[in-house]
C-alpha cells in the first residue's frame, strides 16, 4: 500500500467494524451513514488495499499493521466474539475437584455409534 493509496480515516474505521465481522447495514448504523455510503468506503478498501474480499482485506490489515496502536473505539458489544471466555467462578466450599472438572467425551466414544449412512449401505436391496 502506498501513500497514493492511504485509507482514509472512515475507511479504517469501516476496517474496524469489518474485522469485527459486522455488515454493511451495522456499519452504517454505528457510523450513522447509508448502507450504500459503506458499501462504496468497503470497495475502495478492497481496492486500495488489492483484496479479493473482506476477509483478506482484514488479513492484509493485520499483516501490515494497520490496526496496530488504532485506538479501539467504544462498542455496544460486551465482547468479541474472539476474546476468550472469562474464568470460572471460584468452587464452592465442600465440592470436590471431581465434581469441577468433566471429562469431554473422548473421539473414539463420539464416532462409535454406527452412523446412518453405513446403516442404510448394509441392507440387501429388495
Amino acid at each position: 500500500m502506498n501513500k497514493r493509496n492511504k485509507l482514509s480515516e472512515t475507511e479504517l474505521l469501516v476496517l474496524q467494524e469489518i474485522a469485527r465481522g459486522r455488515d454493511n447495514h451495522q456499519i452504517a448504523t454505528i457510523l450513522v451513514r447509508s448502507h450504500e455510503t459503506i458499501r462504496t468506503h468497503a470497495k475502495n478498501i478492497l481496492r486500495k488495499l488489492g483484496a479479493r474480499n473482506r476477509a483478506h482485506a482484514v488479513a492484509i490489515a493485520y499483516h501490515v499493521g494497520i490496526f496496530q496502536g488504532r485506538p479501539q473505539p467504544i462498542s455496544t458489544e460486551t465482547q468479541s466474539p474472539l476474546t476468550p471466555p472469562p474464568p470460572a467462578a471460584a468452587p464452592e466450599s465442600g465440592s470436590t475437584s471431581a465434581q469441577q472438572h468433566t471429562q469431554p467425551p473422548s473421539p473414539r466414544a463420539i464416532t462409535s455409534a454406527p452412523s446412518r449412512r453405513r446403516a442404510d449401505t448394509a441392507r440387501d436391496p429388495q
